[in-house]
């Protein structure tokens, strides 16, 4: 919901505000706005107070990823299922990092007998709990921003790794059909993780399409196999991948 996005987003900027503050702002109710703050405490994103709320002291490294999370995550969620349909028992696959690939790792409690290759700590501490799954995690620098290993240590690890699919993430997608990322290290890793695999898998919902592009190229968008995104996506985008025989999923 964007006004909670919006409540966070206050919250962070002036680290403590009032019940009262936010319900004028907003032009919403006390008891919503209270509603929306209990929401935001039980993501451990802030902290209540009497009669208002700060940012959480306990957030630390998951602060800017679960804000992330919180944008979109309807499409996420939707589209994350759509992919999980795309596993198949007995393959080795590769994980990337991001918060829509962190929905996606949620929604496979159920697949067995799997080898999970990921960059990502915290969905391979959520993979690492599933009966049924070997998890290989990919170690390197720490980036605080998606919470994965980066750098060449992680990149040549994946020159080993011969997975059946890579579901990848991205940060934008501009207007010639590359695929960005807000960082040289981190397109580096993703450039890494589609070598190692058969089949490339993109999740990426529709505002990607429209988010300011980044300053590192990963791949153009027609090197994906796959692509699965939202309906809101425009019928030009999806034309000019189903054009260049990139197979469009609608979630």
């Amino acid at each position: 919901m964007q006004r909670r996005q919006d409540i966070l987003d206050l919250v962070i900027a002036k680290r403590h505000v009032e019940v009262t503050e936010i319900s004028r702002l907003f032009g919403v109710s006390r008891v919503t706005v209270r509603a929306d703050l209990e929401f935001l405490a039980k993501q451990h994103l802030i902290q209540r107070t009497r009669g208002g709320a700060v940012v959480s002291m306990q957030q630390s490294l998951a602060l800017s990823f679960a804000v992330r999370a919180l944008l979109e995550r309807e499409a996420k969620q939707r589209i994350s299922r759509a992919a999980g349909a795309l596993v198949v028992p007995g393959e080795t696959i590769i994980v990337d990092a991001g918060s829509t690939l962190a929905e996606f790792a949620s929604c496979m409690s159920a697949t067995r007998d799997l080898t999970v290759v990921t960059p990502a700590l915290n969905i391979a501490t959520h993979l690492g709990s599933l009966p049924g799954l070997e998890l290989i995690i990919i170690g390197g620098r720490l980036d605080r921003d998606t919470i994965s290993s980066v750098g060449p240590a992680a990149e040549h690890q994946f020159r080993d790794v011969l997975a059946h699919k890579v579901f990848l993430g991205g940060h934008s997608i501009d207007e010639q059909g590359d695929i960005a990322e807000r960082s040289l290290e981190i397109a580096a890793l993703k450039r890494a993780m589609i070598r190692a695999a058969r089949e490339v898998i993109l999740l990426a919902d529709s505002t990607k399409w429209v988010t300011p592009a980044g300053k590192a190229k990963v791949a153009p968008i027609s090197s994906m196999n796959v692509v699965v995104t939202d309906e809101r996506i425009s019928l030009g985008a999806r034309r000019a991948m189903e054009e260049q025989g990139v197979k469009v999923i609608i979630a």
